[in-house]
């Protein structure tokens, strides 16, 4: 027995040693990609023209963010790390989301099934399950490609690493649902990944709580570092015929290939960002970047896609200061004879507006409150004599319908409409409004921009007030 015992304690030992010194063999993402030959979009892969690339393949942060322009070749990298860490990595599965299932349909077939194709000994090899457009086995490890548009694509998903590509464009709400998905997990990895759209939004929110790198471009006269996004368009001088990247000190011409990753708010926090713009892309020239800026008639496109930025132009959003104008010397009124209007908002908490027609027809709001309970509702209703009162219909239906069954032909539940046009489609039998979200947010937007209402003096709960109205943006979309 002793003598088996010792065969077994040397077979474990040599299993052991093979499987620590296989595992001393597996290179970093940056050198797999770099020495395994892989094809890319029909070509092979290289680090050539894009050395910005090489600093983030080479991250293994858990919590990354990157921000970027188009065709910087981050949805690249993202879709090599997901087929890596599902092969080397102890993964129970992989979730790669994007804004819709004809996005997914659109990824499976035009860049994961030629990824597999093209590189048959080593991706090709790992894959055994490819008939589905939505799962793949990698490995030991399922790749789920998710929309996250829908509830049911994102349940029963287990996941140690999602990939949240183009989020700007996906249902923000959705975030939380997929997060979901690690909650057994020990590993918890998170890249999100998008061309951002207006401040404050999707990608730009995310990115602002990391520590926000950039590549500075190092200037080979004098020494300096430059950040093209924060100089631009200065960072783009005409010299002798030529539209050169130029060094904010010097004046001198910068290569885009020599540069350095640094960090706008190191040591902050525990969250990697990145952040990518075309201003240092070596397939995209100078002069066609300051061309377009020049006689673009879209200047939010141009922003989000070329410079990385987000971007919304003044009359599209309300800035805090304009909001705080409408202020006045009264403070908040705990009850009036009215009579009021009142709108409720739903969230987490109860947001409350209450107003007041004024003599010199410029209408007033008397009362600003967050509450916690429906039946804090009654006691303002009654407080103040409200006599028309809309709140929003969801996501609490249930309490929202009682609430308008207590007060029948004074509380009505709002849902917006698409095609609901030029006013409101008031039911007193349904006991519900219906308006086109665009054309109420610009009425109540139009009534701060051209000072048509009077607001309580500056205090806390108008300043959340204002925040709130601050990050409602404009944004134009084309339909094709």
């Amino acid at each position: 027995m002793t003598q088996l015992a010792q065969n077994l304690d040397v077979e474990l030992y040599r299993t052991m040693s093979l499987y620590q010194a296989k595992a001393k063999r597996v290179k970093p993402l940056a050198e797999w990609v770099a020495s395994s030959k892989i094809v890319l979009d029909g070509k092979p892969f290289t680090f050539d023209r894009h050395e910005y690339l090489i600093g983030p393949y080479g991250d293994s942060h858990p919590d990354q963010v990157e921000m970027k322009a188009t065709q910087m070749g981050l949805t690249s990298k993202a879709m090599l790390r997901a087929m890596y860490s599902a092969r080397y990595g102890d993964y129970r599965g992989i979730l790669y989301l994007f804004p819709s299932k004809s996005d997914v349909l659109d990824f499976s077939k035009g860049r994961i099934s030629p990824l597999i194709a093209d590189n048959p000994d080593t991706i090709g090899k790992w894959v055994t399950e490819t008939d589905s457009a939505g799962i793949k086995k990698v490995w030991n490890t399922f790749l789920y490609l998710r929309g996250m548009r829908s509830r049911v694509g994102l349940k029963s998903v287990p996941a140690d690493l999602i990939v949240y590509d183009e989020l700007d464009e996906a249902p923000q709400k959705g975030i939380d649902m997929a997060q979901e998905r690690m909650a057994h997990s020990e590993i918890k990895e998170s890249l999100k990944l998008s061309n951002p759209t207006i401040p404050d939004y999707g990608i730009d929110k995310a990115f602002q709580l990391t520590d926000q790198r950039y590549w500075l471009l190092k200037c080979p006269a004098c020494g300096h570092y430059t950040c093209l996004e924060d100089t631009f368009p200065g960072c783009l001088v005409e010299v002798r015929g030529r539209v050169i990247r130029a060094c904010e000190r010097c004046q001198g011409e910068l290569n885009p290939a020599v540069g350095e990753w640094v960090a706008k708010h190191p040591r902050v926090t525990d969250q990697r960002g990145y952040h990518y713009s075309q201003l240092f892309s070596q397939y995209v020239e100078p002069v066609e970047i300051l061309k377009q800026f020049r006689s673009t008639t879209n200047l939010q496109d141009f922003h989000n896609l070329k410079i990385g930025n987000a971007y919304i132009e003044a009359e599209n959003r309300l800035s805090v200061e304009e909001v705080l104008h409408l202020c006045g010397n009264a403070g908040i009124e705990s009850a009036s004879n009215g009579p009021c209007s009142m709108g409720v908002d739903q969230g987490k908490d109860l947001h409350v507006v209450i107003g007041k027609r004024g003599l010199d027809k410029l209408d007033s709001l008397i009362h600003l409150g967050v509450y916690k309970d429906w039946e804090d509702l009654d006691r303002l209703m009654k407080g103040f004599n409200v006599e028309r009162c809309v709140v929003d219909a969801l996501p609490e239906t249930r309490n929202a319908r009682a609430f308008a069954e207590r007060h029948k032909r004074k509380v009505f539940l709002n849902y917006y409409q698409v095609h609901q046009k030029g006013g409101y489609n008031w039911n007193e039998e349904a006991l519900t409004v219906a308006c086109n979200r665009t054309e109420s947010l610009d009425e109540s937007h139009n009534q701060v921009m051209f000072r048509k209402i009077f607001l309580p003096k500056n205090c806390e709960i108008v300043r959340e007030f204002a925040g709130h109205l601050h990050n409602v943006a404009k944004k134009i979309e084309e339909n094709d």
